[in-house]
């Protein structure tokens, strides 16, 4: 498929497309000039070292590899690293740095002798400029980002020649200290807490791409409709010096919680963005992230456009039945590309034919590191061509349409959905001030 006149003409039309990037959690580029040094043991900031350890590499180990201060020269880390990244090459995360190394640094894949000539590459890279530079060769216009390292619930840093960010929700972490410190006000009571909640939508909503939660990293998915006297009592309790509310009880009122942040993102038209399906690292409960658990906030909130993230997979045929029932649910395939290709290739297959073509968000390279995005996107433009060539190839669609198709799912309905024109230009106004 991929050597056919059909699929390469495809693929140049999808390669022109300037891409709208759905969720990133990059460095910013002042973070990338702070750092003492980089090497190739950057490349294994997470995903990749996610199969490594599957594999079986040693905790110790993959955390000496990561460690840009580490007193381990790049031969040393490889050493350690080789064993599992040969056991583990195979995977879509390790093809996406494969990728990166080979068209940002000239280096075709990981071995004794390009290690060092790797890392010392990525050390001299010019830091500033480099995001944006890696933007360019990959067609990404702008990526909607949620900074991992900012301020409780939003990152104050603007860049806006890069990104647009989000708001996310440390609001049922109960980060009370945090949240009160950053807002400048003082936390008696569950009230004030919601005062705070508001104080954060009214500053920052206007600006914000969406409101993201990923709590399905700890917790289920399912957040009942709890009252606010049942709420206000456990958040009592969670004040008091020498008392702990039961975890049950915790979670209902962080359910009360997160439906109060829908009502805000229902006020500001801001959408709400769910991590749903594969989680990050090893061990997780998957059981806890299947979208289908939102059905009832999908139903309270119909005003909400719900963003829901990496196709919800395993349980993404769940995901396209509620995405063609719910005319405020929206289906994403960031992250989705590279942990695991043939498997989006068949869900994007199935979406086509299944839900509305403005439903459908075809890319976010969702990494800690440039390169990794860089690689992502590679893969998502292939694979999405190739599914698209085959539709025209079994006549379902013309040509003309797959262009259209590819237009729509990688970067105009996020403009459309996500009001991308409106707020950047509120972001950069802002980033003046």
């Amino acid at each position: 498929m991929y050597n056919t006149d059909l699929y390469k003409g495809i693929r140049a039309e999808v390669d022109k497309v300037k891409l709208i990037d759905m969720h990133e959690h990059l460095s910013y580029p002042h973070n990338l000039v702070e750092m003492a040094k980089i090497d190739f043991g950057r490349l294994f900031a997470h995903y990749a070292s996610s199969d490594l350890r599957s594999a079986g590499m040693p905790e110790a180990d993959m955390a000496e590899v990561q460690n840009m201060n580490s007193k381990w020269t790049p031969k040393e880390k490889w050493q350690a690293l080789e064993p599992w990244y040969q056991k583990s090459w195979n995977t879509g995360y390790c093809e996406a740095l494969r990728i990166a190394m080979r068209d940002l640094f000239g280096i075709d894949d990981l071995r004794d002798d390009t290690v060092e000539q790797l890392s010392d590459k990525m050390n001299n890279v010019a830091r500033e400029s480099w995001t944006r530079n890696v933007f360019d060769k990959a067609g990404i216009d702008i990526a909607l980002e949620q900074h991992l390292e900012a301020e409780p619930a939003y990152a104050r840093r603007r860049y806006p020649e890069l990104f647009l960010c989000d708001m996310y929700d440390s609001f049922t972490y109960l980060d009370v200290p945090g949240l009160s410190k950053d807002a400048g006000m003082d936390v008696r009571s569950l009230r004030d807490y919601l005062n705070i909640i508001d104080w954060y939508f009214d500053k920052f909503a206007d600006e914000a791409s969406a409101f993201k939660v990923g709590r399905a990293y700890n917790r289920t998915l399912f957040f009942d409709d709890v009252p606010f006297a049942d709420a206000e009592r456990v958040f009592n309790e969670l004040r008091k010096f020498d008392e702990t509310p039961a975890r049950r009880d915790i979670r209902g009122l962080e359910d009360y919680i997160l439906h109060y942040c829908m009502r805000k993102c229902e006020e500001h038209d801001l959408p709400a963005k769910f991590h749903t399906g594969l989680q990050e690292g090893n061990a997780n409960d998957i059981k806890n992230s299947r979208a289908a658990l939102l059905i009832n906030l999908f139903m309270k909130y119909p005003k909400v456009k719900f963003d829901i993230y990496h196709i919800s997979w395993p349980y993404t045929e769940e995901l396209i039945d509620i995405c063609k029932n719910f005319p405020n649910v929206f289906v994403d395939f960031c992250w989705a590309w590279i942990f695991n290709p043939p498997a989006c290739r068949r869900w994007l297959a199935d979406m086509l034919e299944t839900v509305p073509l403005n439903k459908i968000h075809g890319f976010g390279g969702d990494f800690i590191f440039v390169e990794g995005s860089y690689g992502h996107s590679v893969i998502a433009r292939r694979e999405i061509a190739r599914v698209l060539a085959e539709k025209v190839e079994e006549g379902r669609f013309t040509e003309e349409f797959a262009v259209t198709a590819a237009n729509r799912i990688l970067r105009e309905n996020a403009v459309e959905n996500f009001r991308i024109e409106e707020k950047r230009k509120l972001y950069a106004e802002r980033a003046k001030e």
